[in-house]
């Protein structure tokens, strides 16, 4: 289930959101997934935004899909990017052995604690075998909202690896840092690439 005031939040600053992360060229995180992508491989941005990111996948030759839970990111994906992007929730994931990498950039975050195993197990049945999945989440305990009003699930690094083992992944690669997000608090988070 998709909470209500989280999608009205990213729906009244979508604009604003885009112009905070949006940029030029593929960071270290995007250019990694891009890589390990077989040339012209298909991929799903899941929970796109305003397509920032599948839009780079396309011009690096991916045929990226690109979905979003909120309408106004969905249209802005349009407009800004060109991108067909479609509006829908996480539990909408149905293919199964169909992409060859999926990219769960900071989205799975807003996600039930209490869902995000049967997300994983879908995320695992859409890939091909051997297909990449990219997952960033916010380090921490507990499920609360920021300042903007936004429903985030925290995570410790052991509890997310055992999530993505349990559903069949094997992860490759691990990364911690920190960032300001559009509430202007420095928060860890935590980068993991696994491959189905």
């Amino acid at each position: 289930m998709t909470d209500a005031k989280t999608i009205a939040t990213y729906n009244a600053s979508a604009k604003d959101y885009a112009n905070h992360f949006s940029r030029s060229k593929p960071d270290q995180d995007l250019r990694r997934f891009i890589d390990a992508i077989p040339k012209g491989g298909r991929v799903l941005d899941w929970g796109c935004g305003p397509g920032n990111s599948a839009a780079m996948m396309q011009m690096a030759g991916l045929k990226a899909e690109a979905v979003d839970a909120s309408e106004k990111m969905v249209e802005l994906a349009g407009e800004k990017y060109g991108l067909n992007a479609k509006l829908a929730c996480f539990a909408d994931l149905d293919a199964v052995d169909y992409f060859d990498g999926i990219w769960a950039n900071f989205s799975l975050l807003h996600a039930p604690r209490s869902h995000m195993a049967r997300h994983l197990q879908a995320a695992r049945k859409a890939l091909k075998k051997g297909g990449v999945l990219h997952i960033g989440l916010k380090l921490g305990v507990g499920e609360q909202r920021d300042t903007l009003g936004r429903k985030y699930t925290y995570y410790q690094e052991d509890a997310l690896r055992n999530l993505l083992q349990d559903a069949g992944f094997c992860i490759t690669f691990t990364r911690k840092a920190s960032m300001k997000g559009m509430t202007g608090i420095d928060e860890p988070f935590i980068i993991i690439n696994a491959n189905a």
